[in-house]
């Protein structure tokens, strides 16, 4: 693991973004459900949900330029409160119209905020236990999103007390925030590294964030529906999800420690064919009472895996602005694919039926490998 000093800046790191994540997770089902009860259609619903997504598209790529002049650890401070004060804004203003617009800017703080703080975890991990921290940051990230939706099962979705838990779970953050005071990189300087350009140097670390966000898009919006088609329960439906979550969290640890111990590029390539090998095996485990239990947990896990590998790779191989470049890029891609999967995945069912769904998921996974295998065959000639 890091020095002691390092150790200490990443974790404070680390609380920022993951109790921000509580409240990122507990926003997106309330919001819905509020809409839902006020009788607003899917189709409202639905584009209220992309918000987000095409926040991040627009944000991140001027995300490095602004680090270049705005100490990072004041840009995190920034968009903390925007979001508190958005929130604010939502729970004292009752007008879907005024909730489309702060929706959007809340996109485009935490667009900042992960673009930021992932940059920052990157540059000062030391490459040796890069793995090992960047598993930690996945592990806590994905529990607090998983958590997070418990906020409506104890407070509900009604009235403004919902809003009001989100402002005060969120100014939590704040706290860690405190102790990286004066320990924050500088990213003043030096040439400039546009997102476009990162692409092409590293597309195979583009797409494999692309991956991730594409597979967990799909699967929190229409495995349950696949599922149901299938012949299976609600109650098992949604708990197919929570599996997937635990193997998310559980497996980050390992591959983190994996990722200080092998080749990263071949960690990568298994974990995206073990997510292929889960998607083709759907179709014949999916109304089975065994098996298909322990394949949901390996299948969450390879998928939060292949990012936190592809973190460890672009914090090997780059620094400073090119770093921030990737991250922004990493943040451009997640908000195209997230925004993608769901529409994709629901015209193949609508036209192929339930495997419609399994039909999308295999071409983008069998996609990636391709440009994985090409870029290995060609980079070692």
């Amino acid at each position: 693991m890091p020095d002691p000093s390092h150790r200490r800046i990443l974790l404070s790191i680390i609380c920022v973004v993951s109790i921000y994540g509580l409240t990122v997770g507990f926003l997106y089902p309330l919001i819905s459900l509020k809409m839902a009860a006020r009788g607003f259609p899917p189709s409202w619903i639905g584009i209220m949900g992309a918000m987000p997504f095409i926040a991040a598209i627009i944000a991140s790529p001027i995300t490095p330029l602004i680090m270049r002049t705005v100490n990072v650890s004041r840009l995190v401070f920034l968009a903390i409160c925007a979001d508190l004060t958005l929130i604010l804004v939502m729970m004292f203003i009752d007008n879907v119209y005024v909730w489309f617009v702060s929706r959007f800017l809340m996109g485009v703080a935490g667009a900042v905020l992960f673009v930021v703080s992932e940059t920052w975890i990157n540059e000062i991990a030391e490459d040796r236990s890069r793995g090992q921290v960047l598993g930690l940051y996945t592990l806590t990230l994905s529990a607090t999103l998983a958590l997070s939706p418990l906020f409506i099962v104890f407070f509900g979705a009604e009235g403004s007390l919902p809003f009001l838990v989100a402002f005060i779970v969120i100014a939590f953050s704040l706290i860690p925030l405190r102790w990286t005071r004066g320990a924050s990189p500088d990213f003043a300087g030096g040439q400039v590294s546009h997102v476009w350009r990162f692409m092409l140097w590293a597309p195979t670390l583009v797409c494999a964030a692309a991956l991730m966000a594409f597979e967990e898009a799909a699967l929190l919006t229409l495995l349950p529906v696949y599922s149901l088609q299938n012949g299976v329960t609600e109650k098992v439906a949604a708990l197919f999800l929570t599996v997937l979550a635990v193997g998310s969290m559980a497996a980050q640890p390992l591959i983190g420690w994996l990722a200080d111990k092998v080749n990263r590029y071949s960690l990568i390539f298994v974990c995206a064919l073990v997510v292929l090998l889960g998607a083709l095996s759907l179709p014949f485990i999916i109304d089975t009472h065994i098996i298909v239990w322990p394949v949901m947990l390996v299948w969450g896990g390879a998928i939060a895996g292949i990012y936190t590998v592809a973190l460890a790779i672009m914090g090997q191989r780059f620094r400073g602005a090119q770093l921030a470049a990737g991250n922004a890029a990493f943040g451009v891609m997640w908000g195209f694919a997230g925004a993608m999967a769901p529409g994709s995945a629901g015209i193949a069912m609508t036209i192929w039926g339930a495997n419609g769904f399994v039909i999308v998921m295999v071409i983008a996974i069998s996609s990636f490998l391709l440009l994985a295998l090409i870029r290995r065959i060609v980079s070692s000639n």
